[in-house]
This record gives C-alpha cells, sequence and structure tokens, in this order.
C-alpha cells in the first residue's frame, strides 16, 4: 500500500511538475513573442528534465548510506478534472510533426446457400449500393511530414505518403501478393503553403496525390476524380470569394507497344491541363467551374489511337449547404481524350468518343437522432465514338442509379441503418434489352455518435437483392447465376481517421 501511495503521490507529482514548466514556457514565450511551438517544446523538455531529476533522486543506489530515519511526508493532493483536463488541452495544443491518417473496411459474410457471398451489382454499373454488399478488406495508410510550422499559421511545408491494401478475408494471414489481394501507393507527395505574400491561402503541390475527389460514399462512386501525378497550385483568392486552382496532370501505359507495330514515342502518355474555379456565391449556395482540355500524342501507334488524341473535358458543380447538411448537383462531360473524366489515359477511348454525367448527392441530419444520405446518377457513355451512339440507342451504355441511406440511432450508441437503391442498365448493343436490380439492406449499428459521418461504425446487416431476367446470371456470383433474388448476412466494420 505505501508503494502505491508513493507511485500515486510520484505520478501527480510528474504532471504537476509537466503542468508548472508547461505553463511556464508558456509565459516566456508569451513575454518574448516567439513561436508556440517552441515554448511548447521547451516546456516539454523542462518538464521531462525536471521529472527524470525528481525519479532519480527518489531512487537511491543499493550500497548507498541508508539515510537518516525518515520524517512524515506532506500529502500531495491529486490533480483536479479541472487541471487534467487542462494538461490534456496544452498536450493536443503541441505541434504535431507527424500526422497519421487512414481508412478502413473489414468484415465477413455469406450467402443464403451457406458459401462465401460476391456483391450484387447491375452489370454496365459503374458502382453498387454499399452497406451490407462489400465483398473485401480494404484499407488506406497514410503519413504526414510536417516539415515547417505545422499549425500553418506561416509559410510550411509538408509530405505525405499513403498506401492502399486489399485483402480477399479468407483467413487471417491473407497474402496480398496473390488475387484479388494487392498493395499499391496512392499517394506521394510534397506541398506547401503561405509562401506568397500577398496571396497566403495558396498552396502548391508535385508529385502523386489524391486531388479534388468527390464522391458520392453510399454507392462508393468517385464521380470527379482527377487523382494522380503532376503539380499545380491551389485556392488562390480570385475576387471577394472565388478561388482558382490550376494543375498539371499525367498518364501513362505500363509497357510499351512491341517495337514491331508499336509507336515511336515509346511509351504512350496523355497531358491534361485541370482548370477549376471555385467557392463562386449563387444564391444559397456555391458554383464550380472546372474545366480540362487533354493531349495524348498518337505517334505511329496502331488502332484505336489513329491520330492524336486531343481532348476536352469539364463540368459545373452546385453546393447548398441545407439540412444540417448539404446536397450538391452536378453535371460532366469529357470528349475524345477526356472522356473518361479522369488523368489517366485510356487507349480504349476513339475519336469521337464521350461520356455525360450527370449526380446528385446530400446529407442531411433531420433530427437528433436520423441521418441520411440520398445519390442520384444519370450516365450515357459512349465512348467507342460510335456516331450514333450504337446501333440501338443514341445514348450509349446508359446506367442510372437511385437510393437513399437513412440511420435511425436507438440510443447514445446503437442505432439502425436500412440503405435501399436501384439501378438501371441498357447496354448499347442492338437489341439489348433493359436490366433492373434492386436491392436493400437492414443494418443493426453501434458507432459514437449520431451524426451520418460518425466512425468507426460496427455492423451486423442483412442484405436482399432481386433483379430481372435481362441480367439473370450475372449478378450474384455463381451461388445466384440460376437466380433472379439473392440473400446474404455478415457482419463488418467500417472507420476512417
Amino acid at each position: 500500500m505505501e508503494a502505491t501511495d508513493d507511485m500515486s503521490t510520484h505520478k501527480n507529482g510528474i504532471l504537476r511538475v509537466f503542468s508548472s514548466a508547461f505553463a511556464l514556457g508558456s509565459a516566456r514565450e508569451r513575454n518574448a513573442g516567439s513561436r508556440s511551438s517552441v515554448g511548447a517544446w521547451s516546456a516539454l523538455t523542462l518538464g521531462l528534465a525536471l521529472t527524470a531529476g525528481t525519479a532519480h533522486a527518489q531512487t537511491a543506489p543499493a550500497d548507498a548510506t541508508p539515510p537518516p530515519a525518515a520524517q512524515p511526508a506532506a500529502v500531495t493532493a491529486p490533480l483536479t478534472d479541472q487541471q487534467m483536463d487542462q494538461v490534456k488541452k496544452m498536450v493536443a495544443a503541441m505541434p504535431k510533426i507527424f500526422e497519421f491518417d487512414g481508412y478502413v473496411r473489414a468484415g465477413f459474410s455469406i450467402n443464403a446457400k451457406g458459401g462465401d457471398a460476391d456483391a450484387f451489382q447491375a452489370p454496365g454499373a459503374y458502382s453498387k449500393f454499399r452497406l451490407g454488399n462489400e465483398v473485401e478488406t480494404y484499407g488506406e495508410l497514410g503519413l504526414t511530414a510536417n516539415w515547417i510550422n505545422p499549425d500553418h499559421n506561416d509559410a510550411w511545408f509538408k509530405t505525405k505518403v499513403k498506401l492502399a491494401l486489399v485483402a480477399p478475408r479468407n483467413s487471417t494471414f491473407d497474402d496480398l501478393r496473390t488475387a484479388p489481394g494487392d498493395i499499391a501507393v496512392r499517394e506521394a507527395y510534397g506541398e506547401a503553403g503561405h509562401i506568397v505574400d500577398s496571396h497566403p491561402e495558396m498552396t502548391f503541390w508535385a508529385g502523386q496525390r489524391f486531388y479534388r475527389r468527390r464522391d458520392s460514399h453510399i454507392i462508393d462512386f468517385f464521380f470527379n476524380d482527377m487523382s494522380g501525378y503532376g503539380a499545380g497550385f491551389q485556392d488562390m483568392k480570385v475576387g471577394d470569394a472565388a478561388k482558382l486552382s490550376v494543375a498539371y496532370l499525367g498518364g501513362s501505359v505500363e509497357n510499351p507497344p512491341a517495337p514491331a507495330t508499336g509507336s515511336d514515342l515509346g511509351r504512350l502518355t496523355k497531358n491534361t491541363l485541370d482548370l477549376r474555379l471555385s467557392e463562386i456565391p449563387a444564391g444559397p449556395g456555391q458554383l464550380e467551374f472546372w474545366l480540362i482540355p487533354t493531349l495524348a500524342l498518337q505517334g505511329n501507334n496502331p488502332p484505336p489511337l489513329t491520330q492524336n488524341h486531343s481532348g476536352i473535358g469539364g463540368g459545373v458543380f452546385y453546393f447548398i449547404p441545407m439540412l444540417g447538411g448539404f446536397n450538391e448537383v452536378s453535371a460532366s462531360f469529357g470528349y475524345n481524350a477526356a472522356a473518361n473524366l479522369s488523368s489517366a489515359l485510356d487507349t480504349s477511348i476513339v475519336s469521337g468518343g464521350w461520356l455525360f454525367r450527370l449526380v446528385d448527392r446530400g446529407v442531411f441530419q433531420l433530427n437528433p437522432r436520423t441521418s441520411m444520405m440520398i445519390s442520384g446518377v444519370v450516365q450515357f457513355d459512349n465512348r467507342d465514338g460510335n456516331p450514333d451512339g450504337s446501333t440501338d440507342s443514341s445514348l450509349g451504355n446508359t446506367w442510372v442509379s437511385i437510393g437513399a441511406r437513412p440511420v435511425f440511432m436507438m440510443s447514445k450508441y446503437t442505432g439502425i441503418a436500412v440503405e435501399g437503391g436501384a439501378d438501371i442498365v441498357k447496354p448499347q448493343t442492338a437489341g439489348s434489352s433493359v436490366g433492373v436490380l434492386g436491392k436493400l439492406t437492414v443494418a443493426g449499428l453501434i458507432r459514437p455518435a449520431n451524426d451520418f459521418w460518425a466512425r468507426p461504425e460496427f455492423r451486423v446487416f442483412i442484405t436482399t437483392a432481386a433483379w430481372n431476367d435481362t441480367i439473370k446470371g450475372q449478378v450474384g456470383g455463381t451461388a445466384f447465376a440460376g437466380d433472379t433474388v439473392g440473400l446474404t448476412t455478415g457482419v463488418q466494420i467500417e472507420s476512417w481517421w
């Protein structure tokens, strides 16, 4: 008991020394006008030094002369909750030289016939309604090094690296080298800000990065994603509110064409200039205009790249804050080399190919216990360049998606999510019919808060889907190859930080 009391007294002494040292450092910092990070680190160093000295003084060598009879020790009062909160805040305020961020989803599910579950996704759809319908382990691990001024209140520099991992979720030691396991570099770039005194809001970057991505989360569809390799600047203020961002983005193919028939240029490349004017006030919301002139040189490459493959694309986005969240409507169009609305080089796009995409997404906090996300997509894909779209449809391959995920919190940490959605697909091939898939998931949740984005989120779910005969045999894997309805159940965790 005496040893325990001594440890408790020593612990409180450490905290008091640290708190006093931090306060001393902060006072000196205010008097001297130095940067907060210097004061914080000085306080920490002084606190640790004093703590080490205190600990050393309390531990005498084994052969030391016995001390005189101990006098009754003064009782040190424990730190109050207010003092502990102050210490925690001081620690949190210290400069973050390194930052760790990431994302993960993992779980396991089975189908109604007893086998491993496959996702319910309509053929020709770019994505699927994801709750209770994901069949892989996926993660992203990122590390940021803040080299100068992590608080960004003056010139600052940082570098970031992020890896993505995919595992087949077969056993506890899944091999990332075996399909569908994989590992990839998603980001490796440097960024700096507050470089130009007249525009301290501007940032400059170079390398590989996620670039100004937009997604409809409940279908995991990144409908505006120019991520890739390049360099540029962002958020230069233009006028009273608008911001200008400009980037060069390059894409290539892994292997050059065969020498006998290939291009004399070596590996083919796609060069894109990404121009954005954002945060333009417009009524209750904000507008963003986007333009992507593109050039892919052909050289003597064989078809389908039979000529220099220039292109143009762009879009407009309208963002409105509402109902404790937001709603955003956007329209995008790409032509020729820009028809994939991406920085990546797609050699299957031929001259005259195009793509049009209309997206509506929104997140709302309907009341303190209820949140919801909605998603709608209409897309016409004619990247094969048929002048009429196809022999059957001037709209190309058609995909329509609509659905929602309301989340109802029953208590502080438990709730229920219900996700329902439908996908309609129509290939452009002659004589093709319309395919329809509907999907419904009910999931019990454990989560730390009421808002839609609260994570981590623990889920136990049941999912059912139904589809028409047009796409029979193409949905739900081999277990449901002969059916037009399927059911799966499972568990999952999703988290980001």
